[in-house]
């Protein structure tokens, strides 16, 4: 992926002793005048640092994508990516990778989507966000976990369930990890489905089945961190998309979910793609990286 802003570069002047310190992202070494200095990927690369520092660092898994329809029901909503945040890492002079993951694919007609994939730099692992569930398919694990899809059988009796996060995991101390469950979808025809589980908050069962609110961090704004594209998000990251519904639609959550109309999640958000309503879901968004430490 081509850099979407390159910011101030390392090497061009003086302010703030920022020469030398490290290179790498997207946007690179941008200074946006708050004391600190961002390296904010949105695509995998390398980060290097010429000098010993201590960093604080948001790890954004590609969001699952939403649940299909076979044209008169109702998909789940795809979960969120995985969100690891670090407020204080210390590292060495040298050379990290980054990877950054892709939004899970939406699930065509009646089937689930697929899980998105997992985001990492230097052992923080942020995980996939779980599948959408399709036409009467439970939602998929993952990151933050994928909305069951609607159960059209109007004999049916009982809902379709969302699925679990798999994010927190074990890690050492300092970490901070979130994720949360997809919601249930109900039984009976037309059947609504589940939200996907969002960073900050599960996904709405049945009739709510709204996507789960992501986590909000203003130090990470899409203007702060030099991505534009994000800057209505006002720092939210990692929202469960919406579960579908013949009906009407349904929101996805706070940080990039999308709408339970097959809306995809936005793009580096992490959100979950919205499920679908009459036909595919929704693409989960892609994740992010950021890293940012004091000028």
């Amino acid at each position: 992926m081509a850099p979407i802003f390159t910011g101030l570069k390392l090497g061009f002047g003086a302010a703030g002793g920022v020469i030398g310190k490290a290179t790498g992202g997207n946007v690179s070494a941008l200074a946006p005048g708050n004391g600190y200095i961002y390296h904010t990927f949105t695509s995998p690369g390398t980060f290097t640092a010429s000098i010993s520092l201590t960093v604080e660092v948001l790890v954004v898994a590609g969001g699952g994508g939403g649940g299909g329809s076979p044209g008169g029901n109702s998909g789940g909503g795809g979960g969120a990516g995985g969100l690891v945040i670090h407020p204080g890492m210390a590292i060495n002079s040298g050379s990290y990778p980054v990877s950054v993951g892709d939004g899970g694919n939406p699930g065509p007609g009646p089937f689930s989507g697929t899980v998105g994939t997992q985001s990492v730099f230097n052992g923080l692992t942020a995980l996939g966000g779980g599948a959408g569930g399709g036409y009467q398919f439970p939602g998929g694990n993952g990151g933050s976990g994928g909305g069951g899809g609607g159960y059209g059988d109007p004999y049916g009796s009982s809902p379709v369930p969302g699925s679990q996060p798999t994010q927190p995991q074990s890690a050492p101390p300092g970490y901070l990890q979130y994720g949360t469950a997809g919601g249930t979808s109900s039984p009976g025809n037309p059947g609504s489905a589940g939200g996907g589980g969002g960073a900050g908050g599960s996904g709405g069962n049945d009739t709510s089945g709204v996507g789960g609110v992501g986590l909000q961090y203003p130090q990470f704004t899409g203007i702060l961190i030099g991505v534009p594209s994000l800057a209505p998000l006002s720092g939210y990251f990692a929202g469960g998309g919406g579960g579908g519904e013949y009906s009407g639609t349904k929101p996805g959550g706070l940080g990039g979910g999308g709408r339970g109309i097959g809306t995809p999640g936005t793009t580096n958000s992490g959100g979950g793609g919205g499920g679908g309503a009459v036909g595919s879901g929704g693409t989960g968004g892609p994740g992010i990286v950021i890293i940012r430490y004091l000028a």
